[in-house]
């Protein structure tokens, strides 16, 4: 055999060989990470919500499903069977519980602990009621989960009654007791529970007391504040700058004369017609109003 045909056949088994060792390696290395991998996955079965749930839902099996949840990330309070929540004693969601979120204890009461519409609060905001009826509660087509501004309007005793907003875009929590987000049949009720902040609630408390509260309801999506003046009865209008204004009678007597006295000739002058004043711009003309 000639020396370069022995050389490349030595050649060919060490490189065989160095593909053998680097594929046991790899192997070896793919299959320690694989363990790991597996040991890291580890789950467990974790009960999460089938659909949505309301606040005050009593929860029934149809609306529970077990999931496999990584066992190192399963949060504390979790429950591992559905019997644990449908049971004689039941668990009722303490607020909106949406579908797949896992379910614990915090979201739950059992049914002897009362509900409370707290868990529905933002950080640092207040609820608070306001009486409505079928016209300042909007025909009954305000639900929990809408949004709406708070008119306020009074009449003083000794002025003209005026009207003001008090709160935009506030949140409504609940519509009489009610506080289902799902809910979708219209219903007059006498009070709403509205979401505000301490100042806000402080102003509704006291324009209860001294007038009248109306809620206005906005397009959910639409978070654009506006600035308002307050509104008086002389700002009744469509925008226009003419404005009709009944003038006062006036008092009788002509000429100049002192009022009250007598007219020459033993006849009293008949008082002028009443009239209307038409403001044009900054233009003022009266004008008769003719008596049928």
């Amino acid at each position: 055999m000639r020396r370069s045909s022995i050389i490349m056949l030595i050649a060919a088994v060490a490189l065989g060989l160095v593909a053998v060792l680097f594929a046991r390696t790899f192997m070896g290395v793919g299959g320690g990470a694989g363990a790991d991998s597996s040991r890291r996955l580890r789950t467990v079965p974790t009960v999460v919500a089938a659909a949505d749930i309301n606040f005050g839902e009593k929860l029934a099996p149809a609306k529970l499903k077990l999931v496999e949840w990584p066992a190192d990330n399963v949060p504390a309070g979790s429950f591992q069977r559905i019997e644990d929540l449908t049971s004689a004693d039941g668990r009722t969601a303490m607020r909106p519980i949406v579908a797949n979120e896992i379910l614990t204890e915090k979201s739950l009461a059992t049914g002897a602990n009362r509900l409370s519409t707290a868990p529905l609060l933002n950080p640092q905001m207040r609820a608070i009621a306001v009486p409505v009826n079928e016209v300042a509660g909007v025909s009954g087509l305000i639900f929990p989960g809408d949004r709406v501004d708070v008119f306020f309007t009074r009449q003083p005793e000794e002025a003209m009654p005026y009207a003001e907003l008090l709160a935009q875009g506030v949140r409504v929590l609940a519509v009489g007791s009610d506080t289902n987000l799902g809910k979708e049949k219209p219903e007059v009720v006498k009070t709403a529970t509205i979401e505000v902040t301490p100042l806000q609630a402080q102003k509704i408390s006291l324009a209860q007391t001294v007038g009248t509260l109306n809620l206005v309801l906005r397009h959910f999506t639409d978070e654009a504040r506006v600035r308002l003046e307050t509104a008086q009865v002389m700002d009744l209008n469509d925008g226009t700058i003419t404005r009709l204004v009944r003038k006062p009678g006036a008092g009788s007597g002509g000429g100049g004369g002192p009022a009250g006295a007598p007219a020459t000739g033993g006849s009293t002058p008949a008082p002028p017609p009443p009239g209307v004043v038409v403001m044009r711009g900054t233009t003022e003309s009266v004008q008769p109003v003719m008596g049928k």
